[in-house]
């Protein structure tokens, strides 16, 4: 035995153990902070909704009915944000284990921008669409229902975050053997640092950002998407005003 063959294998199972430790505890802050969160996103809403409906119920022969347009307003566009969150959750959870599967067919990506819009009619009422073919009718072999649940989620962002007067500009073209699919906001933009970090669906959870419920799953879910699709999804910030553009890439299936 060399001299120092014990003690060196002494410090590598010390190390060994602290690195399990360590690791253990990055999980269980991970775990809890994860349950806060999603804790958070379902209680907020709902706590909105169940508000503005007593105040309804409690004062209903009082009020105006504009007033009350406003209460029954409220209540209904949280309960549409608590069925966002909890679906989110659902597609997260179906991803990953691995049970949504690819179901091709020859899309005209314009008419799934339109269909997407038009489920998306009350969540983007107030917000202005422009919607630009740039390379004329493309047609591509792909999964519409999964390629028009990755467009609404970030057109849920967009509405989400852009100021008043949202204007969303939905741009897509053929190039070479794929098709891509640009969509703009005039919010904030995002930091050249956070461009990456957004599509992690632990980035939120392990900063315990709380600022607005349902925000940690939904990009992620983008991003699992378009691995089915055989695409990306990418952001970056518009190069003629504020605001964001996330663009959605993919040849067929």
């Amino acid at each position: 035995m060399k001299p120092n063959e014990t003690e060196y294998n002494c410090d590598a199972k010390y190390d060994c153990e602290y690195k399990k430790t360590h690791l253990e505890h990055e999980r269980e802050k991970l775990h809890r902070n994860i349950l806060t969160s999603v804790s958070h996103d379902l209680k907020t809403p709902l706590s909105c909704v169940i508000g503005s409906l007593e105040i309804y119920e409690r004062t209903k022969h009082k009020l105006s009915n504009e007033q009350k347009d406003v209460l029954i307003k409220t209540a209904l566009q949280e309960g549409y944000r608590l069925d966002s969150f909890i679906t989110n959750i659902l597609d997260m959870a179906k991803l990953e284990s691995g049970v949504v599967k690819t179901k091709p067919e020859i899309c005209i990506i314009g008419l799934v921008i339109a269909d997407c819009l038009m489920l998306m009619r009350q969540r983007l009422e107030e917000c202005s669409i422009v919607v630009k073919d740039l390379s004329g009718e493309v047609k591509i072999t792909t999964d519409g229902l999964l390629l028009s649940r990755a467009m609404s989620i970030i057109l849920d962002n967009a509405a989400k975050y852009c100021t008043n007067q949202s204007e969303i500009i939905i741009e897509y073209e053929k190039i070479a053997n794929e098709v891509e699919i640009r969509i703009k906001d005039n919010g904030m933009g995002i930091s050249d640092a956070r461009q990456e970090k957004i599509f992690s669906k632990y980035e939120r959870f392990s900063t315990q950002d709380k600022q607005n419920a349902g925000t940690g799953l939904g990009l992620p879910i983008c991003r699992e998407i378009m691995k089915l699709l055989g695409g990306t999804i990418s952001v970056s910030n518009r190069s003629d005003k504020v605001g964001a553009v996330f663009s959605l890439r993919f040849g067929s299936l």
